[in-house]
């Protein structure tokens, strides 16, 4: 009950104020997406448009290489071509390598590996990413042992340390080995003692040194202290986490974590040019000279060991969005959420996914979010995203150095965020045309005199223009409708609402909600300015479902759908009337 008085009192506080609910041109719609992902999106002008810009702006970006390779591909889960499909191959190149990029050419992926174990983890029955790792790998606890002192401050709280936190760079342990710098050269000019010859790791994997094995791992990780505690505020992103899940997987099944994944989703989703160690060479794109594409990581594979392709790379993505990978709808959705947060306002962390939220790519500047996975391997470049909002999934690889003829350099993730900016606007418009050929105009029942219609602005979901049951005009009333003595008084802005659709559906039926929000945009300062956390008035997630009549939601909609998957009447759940579609949009 706590909650529901303080929304009736952000509600009176917006009334007296003159503001909204929204703190984003007017609107608050639910985090998710705003109408259904477009099917056609490929067949729609806008698209086709934003695709040949973005396409230009990259022949700009690559026009200035000369030994870096780029491969781009995006893609909608419900068409079988790419909305845009991407490939540059510089004019020099290692006579090793492929020749002709496109997007079966095979690129290191890096950190993008780390999807896979975690994977592996959530396939596993029985098995849970709240268990402890030491109930997989007790010998962990031994490496407390060769800490310099037997502390908070220089031993790791292994028994704290779950799946889940390494997964999601909660376990607080340190990033890594392999780097060590002392192989590599004289550094005491930089202030760093002479090194202890009988200390020397003796092993990397890079620059002839060996790969560091499992054994090295467990007869030296416990000499690094740890960097937080478990599960402390800021993630701190951790290589030796994965290479730990690695263990956990073979612990668990008795085989390789290689072998493991590529029998269980690789070779089920026919990813057939992906691979675990270096492929042939001829397969993949290799910068002339480079020497990091035969680099080993040893124990360190499960964090960065992984070779792929775009087309194998989308392949997974879209068995991701479509619940393919052999985990129910539900565990998938539960995988594709922010576990941990980051000192930046807009980057969460979940396992392993770098969650972005940005509110400037859609036209309404809404937040959406993106959940990607970076990986950098010196001269290798790619980052993987999901965005669920639309069912697309894109990938980019790039490779090579900083090339001298250019300033900005090589960075994937800028040509993510190039992509999303320029394509995903033509991608909101195709579905914004195809939700209103299956959603919009007017619904009505004589028997009752009700009546609903639905029409599309510059807004996000629908714009409910008008809504009548038993004769009495529901915006006009609405304000009037409360449970308390004193009701929000009258107020001379506008009351709207708008229509957005819920994750819950079955073949023929859909449901939506609608959310009301009350005054002007430019009204929002005037409240939000009294008030520290950003878009506090944006309550929507605590707004659904208040209103209910004989315990069913004044604000529930379900639509009823033919084959071609338009509707043909919705029921207004809360009223008990069902409306016929009598006229749609022209």
């Amino acid at each position: 009950m706590g909650h529901f008085v303080n929304f009736v009192v952000l509600a009176v506080l917006a009334a007296k104020f003159k503001v909204s609910w929204a703190a984003l041109n007017g609107h608050c719609p639910p985090l998710g997406p705003v109408l259904p992902p477009p099917v056609s999106a490929s067949t729609s002008p806008a698209v086709a448009a934003s695709v040949a810009t973005f396409q230009q702006l990259m022949d700009e970006f690559t026009a200035q290489y000369n030994h870096s390779a780029v491969a781009i591909g995006l893609k909608s889960i419900h068409e079988d071509s790419y909305l845009v499909e991407y490939a540059f191959t510089p004019p020099n190149r290692d006579s090793r390598g492929a020749q002709q990029v496109d997007s079966d050419t095979v690129f290191r992926i890096a950190s993008v590996s780390k999807i896979f174990p975690v994977l592996a983890i959530l396939k596993l029955h029985g098995v849970s990413l709240e268990d402890p790792v030491t109930k997989y790998v007790p010998e962990l606890l031994a490496l407390n042992n060769q800490a310099r002192e037997n502390n908070a401050i220089w031993t790791v709280a292994w028994e704290e340390i779950t799946l889940g936190a390494l997964a999601s760079h909660l376990a607080g342990i340190g990033v890594d080995m392999m780097p060590d710098y002392t192989p590599f050269g004289d550094f005491t000019p930089y202030g760093f003692p002479p090194v202890n010859e009988s200390r020397l790791l003796g092993c990397s994997g890079f620059f002839g040194l060996p790969e560091c094995n499992r054994t090295v791992f467990f007869e030296r990780f416990g000499e690094r202290a740890p960097v937080q505690l478990p599960f402390s505020p800021n993630a701190v992103y951790s290589n030796a986490a994965f290479a730990i899940l690695g263990f956990v997987v073979e612990a668990i099944t008795n085989r390789s974590l290689n072998e493991f994944i590529e029998t269980e989703i690789w070779r089920p989703l026919n990813m057939t040019s992906t691979f675990a160690t270096k492929p042939d060479d001829a397969l993949g794109f290799i910068p002339t000279d480079d020497i990091w594409w035969n680099a080993t990581l040893g124990y360190g594979d499960p964090a960065g060991s992984v070779y792929s392709t775009i087309n194998d790379m989308t392949r997974f993505g879209e068995a991701i969005l479509r619940h393919e990978l052999g985990l129910s709808a539900s565990q998938t959705r539960k995988w594709l959420k922010p576990l941990s947060q980051t000192s930046s306002s807009g980057t969460l962390v979940g396992a392993p996914w770098e969650i972005y939220r940005i509110q400037n790519a859609t036209t309404d500047g809404r937040l959406i979010e993106l959940y990607t996975k970076g990986g950098d391997l010196i001269t290798y470049h790619s980052v993987f995203a999901l965005i669920p909002d639309y069912d697309l999934v894109a990938t980019i690889m790039v490779v090579g150095a900083l090339e001298a003829n250019e300033a900005r350099g090589i960075d994937a993730t800028v040509f993510l965020s190039k992509l999303v900016e320029i394509v995903l606007p033509g991608v909101e418009e195709a579905g914004r045309n195809e939700a209103d050929i299956a959603y919009g105009g007017t619904y009505h029942d004589e028997a009752t005199n009700s009546s609903i219609t639905l029409t599309q602005d510059d807004g996000p979901g629908f714009n409910i223009e008008s809504w009548i049951v038993r004769g009495v005009d529901v915006i006009a009333t609405w304000l009037g409708f409360s449970i308390l003595p004193n009701p929000i008084p009258p107020t001379s802005n506008p009351l709207k609402f708008r229509l957005y659709p819920t994750t819950v559906q079955t073949r023929n039926q859909t449901s939506w909600r609608s959310v009301s929000q009350i005054g002007l945009s430019e009204d929002i300062a005037k409240l939000e300015n009294l008030l520290l956390p950003p878009q506090t008035m944006c309550v929507t997630w605590g707004q659904l479902d208040r209103a209910t009549y004989m315990l069913q939601a004044q604000d529930h909609l379900v639509f009823t759908l033919d084959e071609q998957g338009r509707a043909t009447k919705v029921e207004l759940v809360g009223y008990a009337v069902s409306l016929s579609r009598q006229q749609t949009p022209a």
